[in-house]
């Protein structure tokens, strides 16, 4: 039987990841979408692998703090994010996301995790937090809302890493918060938000 991990290496770092196409794994995520989750699975996008090797080459920016990775799917920024963090909370829409990426933070060994499943819009957020994390999850204008709404409550740090999509274009212009862009290509924007 093949395995369902595949060995993926960022810079000097080295991590298994889940293959998505894996018979049980792609039958788990396809059941979660036939419930009626509406949701868009990491799809192992170029600008998420671009954003996880920006922050382990900056490791300042997660080291030791308390973050939310917001709508992280089975994102490898969370395996970024988790080796460097002091803990992590993962949150997705879709609760099969978010138990398949508790199961790859610990095969990466990465314990110091919480799973907060459910809208970005109404999960609790813990005065702990120090930083939240974004990676693609604005590329529709329902993402959008969400994110502007999440941006209101928060009052800590945000960084937030997408595409060059119509909809994150429309979300920095109506952006009322002052923000530093970290870096750019052609795949990937990545911005940051001071605490309010």
């Amino acid at each position: 039987m093949p395995s369902r991990w595949l060995p993926k290496s960022l810079g000097e770092e080295s991590f298994e990841i889940l293959d998505l196409r894996a018979p049980e794994i792609e039958r788990r995520i396809l059941g979660e979408m036939d419930a009626g989750v509406d949701v868009y699975y990491d799809q192992r996008w170029r600008a998420t692998e671009t954003f996880s090797r920006w922050l382990l080459e900056h490791p300042e920016t997660a080291r030791g703090k308390n973050v939310l990775a917001l709508g992280a799917g089975i994102g490898l920024e969370t395996l970024a994010i988790g080796r460097l963090c002091g803990h992590l909370w993962v949150n997705d829409l879709a609760p099969v996301s978010v138990e398949l990426c508790g199961e790859q933070l610990h095969r990466n060994g990465i314990d110091g995790f919480t799973p907060l499943p459910g809208s970005i819009t109404e999960i609790p957020l813990s005065p702990e937090i120090d930083l939240a994390v974004a990676c693609f999850l604005i590329y529709e204008d329902e993402t959008r809302a969400a994110m502007d709404t999440f941006v209101d409550r928060f009052p800590g740090e945000i960084l937030v890493a997408n595409g060059p999509l119509p909809a994150f274009h429309r979300w920095r212009e109506k952006l009322d918060r002052p923000l530093e862009i970290l870096f750019e290509d052609d795949s990937v924007q990545a911005l940051r938000l001071p605490a309010r």
